[in-house]
Parts: structure tokens; sequence; C-alpha cells
């Protein structure tokens, strides 16, 4: 599988997970254990991003990379929203780390905590989707939209040939 379609995948089911993290009708127990699974689905998306991750902070001082910046500095705080909301998440946990055998501390503060920057990681992530729009419609037309190559239509009309 092609890293392009590889990370559409991968961030196709970040979106639809997120959505469902954020609905409010989604019970407890799936929001929990969705929350935890989606930490290392951002692990992968962050390694995958890794070479862009490292060329972009090479490139942050070039002349008229203001785009460069602020997609940096969106992506920082992306990051950090997603580590506060996470981390917060987890140490509010009432089924997924009891089910684990993890009895988590008080609640009062990192709810409080994680309510105020889940709504910080949605703003955020919404810049980082609407800032990487370009990408991801042009990923979804030469993955999900495009027709068969060339080559492939003439494959498919070889045995269709044969076939007749």
């Amino acid at each position: 599988m092609k890293r392009t379609r590889f990370l559409l995948i991968l961030d196709t089911i970040l979106f639809l997970s997120l959505v469902v993290l954020m609905e409010p009708r989604t019970s407890l127990t799936v929001h929990e254990w969705l929350g935890i699974a989606f930490i290392p689905l951002i692990v992968v998306h962050l390694l995958f991003a890794w070479q862009w991750i490292i060329t972009t902070l090479a490139r942050l001082g070039a002349k008229g990379a203001w785009r460069l910046r602020i997609n940096a500095v969106l992506n920082l705080a992306l990051f950090v929203t997603f580590v506060v909301s996470a981390f917060s998440g987890v140490m509010t946990s009432f089924i997924a780390l009891p089910g684990l055998g993890i009895m988590s501390a008080t609640f009062g503060r990192w709810t409080l905590l994680h309510n105020q920057w889940t709504v910080y990681f949605q703003v955020a992530a919404g810049l980082h989707i609407a800032m990487n729009w370009s990408w991801i419609v042009g990923a979804v037309r030469r993955h999900v939209l495009a027709r068969p190559s060339a080559r492939g239509d003439a494959a498919i009309a070889a045995v269709a040939g044969k076939a007749a």
C-alpha cells in the first residue's frame, strides 16, 4: 500500500474517531476505550509525518515561509492540546483504567482540565484539517475517485478480449 493511501486511511480513521469521541451521546465506555485506542493511532500518524516534521523545522527560517510557520505552530498546538486532553482523559477514567486494574485518582480537576482542553483540541484539529485541505482533496482524488490507470484499463481490456 502506498504511503499516501495509508495516510489517507489513517487520517480518515482518526477523523471519524474524533467525531465519535466528541459526540455527546457516545457512551462513556466507548468514549474511554476509543480515546485510549486513539493514542497509538496518533503516534503512528506522527511517525509517518516525522520526515515532514524534520524538513519543516529545517525550513522555518526561510524567507517567505509564513504558511510553513503557521502550519508548524498549528501542529505544535494540536500536539500539546492532544497530549493534555489524552492525559487528563486517562486520569478521569471511570471504566477503562479500572477495567485494567488501575485505579484513577480524584476526578474533579482532571475532568475540568479534560473538558477545557478537548475544546482546544477540537479547534486545533479543525484548523489542522483546514490547513491541509488541499492535500486531503488531492489524496481523495488520486486514491478514491481516480479511474484505474491506462495500464490497468489495457490489462482489463486484454482479459476481456481473451474471455470473449
